[in-house]
């Protein structure tokens, strides 16, 4: 697939990964895929004008990977990068004046990486780091005045904070040589969750922002990863295959309280869990055996959880309104990827992007400005 390259890139890059982040598929239960929730059909213009912020994502429509801007509510597309590399969305600012880009590329057959903050009022984009064979996973500060990323600038890969401008001076956090993964900053930005091998498998742990008072949370033999915090900091949300197949867990930040929020054996393999703005909600794919994925939603309150696509062509990435009240995704439902929209209750499937190359890797937020249409973020020199 076209994709496994960038999720190879993008959530962690190590061979565990390309099972887990491959394109997969699940059912639900009859009635369960939003066949039973108000309005059946896409959303009108009226309420599509309601659709707040923009929406960035990967689009393939030209020889190179690009990140591209649509505004849900009306459709409208501007390119944000130019760079010759493959750029791949990270997170927004905190001020939605700017993105976390990662650019990847082969030089001279090494595999090379770059971090860079594309600004979205279309100035020149900044080089956060210098190009090298690790750097990924940015996690910003609530304020926007620092961020943690993976860099393998001084060991395998380990987790750095630096300020988002060039030339900033880069402080190693970790020092575990069997290697540390996929930071990401507490709401109040205290704390930074992250994987780490240095006991022999991975096992997600939490440090003070300084490096300091590092804890174990979990502790099993099978591999757990993927740690997201969720918006009030009450959980952090990782995925596991402790049970055989891999499925979405939460933890509290002092390592009680660990469960699976899917009751059930429906949803099969599960990946790419994302909280809704209140926290109260974890929207994630899952794919049972011999189907296709769907998106489903769990309510950490409990009970079981609800697809909202019904199976029919692989839907994947679910990404929150900043609202909550919606949701966008990649789906391959019209031969294409392309990205959708649809209500947090699964109904109302709307079509956003329609170009010729895969369109995908939604990040949605409200943006503090945008470039005039057509225009785009400086081009950036190559790796």
């Amino acid at each position: 697939m076209t994709r496994d390259f960038a999720k190879q890139v993008w959530w962690g890059g190590a061979a565990r990964w390309l099972a887990v982040l491959a394109l997969l598929g699940a059912g639900c239960k009859a009635g369960s895929c939003g066949s039973g929730a108000s309005g059946s059909g896409p959303l009108s213009e009226q309420e599509r004008k309601g659709l707040p912020g923009v929406i960035a994502f990967v689009s393939e429509r030209a020889p190179q990977k690009d990140v591209w801007l649509v505004r849900p509510a009306t459709g409208e597309q501007t390119q944000l990068t130019r760079g010759p590399e493959d750029e791949y969305p990270g997170a927004p600012s905190p001020d939605g004046a700017s993105l976390v880009v990662v650019a990847a590329a082969e030089v001279q057959g090494i595999h090379v990486e770059q971090l860079r903050l594309a600004p979205l009022d279309g100035g020149p984009v900044v080089m956060l780091a210098p190009p090298r064979g690790r750097a990924r996973n940015p996690s910003w500060s609530p304020d926007g005045s620092w961020f943690v990323a993976e860099s393998d600038a001084q060991s395998f890969s380990d987790v750095v904070k630096q300020a988002p401008r060039e030339n900033a001076e880069v402080t190693r956090l970790t020092e575990a040589p069997e290697g540390n993964f996929e930071p990401s900053v507490s709401p109040d930005g205290t704390q930074v969750a992250f994987v780490s091998s240095r006991t022999g498998d991975p096992e997600i742990y939490v440090m003070k922002a300084d490096g300091t008072d590092v804890r174990r949370l979990t502790s099993f033999h099978k591999e757990d990863m993927a740690p997201k915090w969720s918006p009030d900091g009450k959980w952090i949300a990782f995925l596991s295959d402790r049970e055989g197949r891999v499925r979405v867990f939460v933890v509290k930040p002092d390592g009680t309280d660990l469960r699976a929020v899917s009751g059930s054996q429906q949803t099969g393999e599960e990946r790419e869990p994302v909280w809704s703005p209140d926290g109260k909600k974890l929207a994630f794919v899952g794919r049972a055996k011999d189907e296709k994925s769907r998106i489903w939603v769990a309510d950490m309150a409990g009970g079981e959880p609800v697809a909202l696509t019904d199976g029919k062509s692989t839907d994947d990435q679910p990404e929150w309104s900043p609202d909550g009240k919606y949701l966008a995704f990649a789906s391959e439902r019209t031969g294409d990827v392309e990205l959708f929209l649809m209500r947090a209750n699964g109904s109302g499937q709307t079509q956003l992007t329609n170009t010729k190359g895969a369109d995908w890797l939604p990040r949605w937020f409200v943006p503090k400005t945008l470039p005039p249409a057509g225009q785009g973020a400086g081009r950036a020199e190559g790796t």
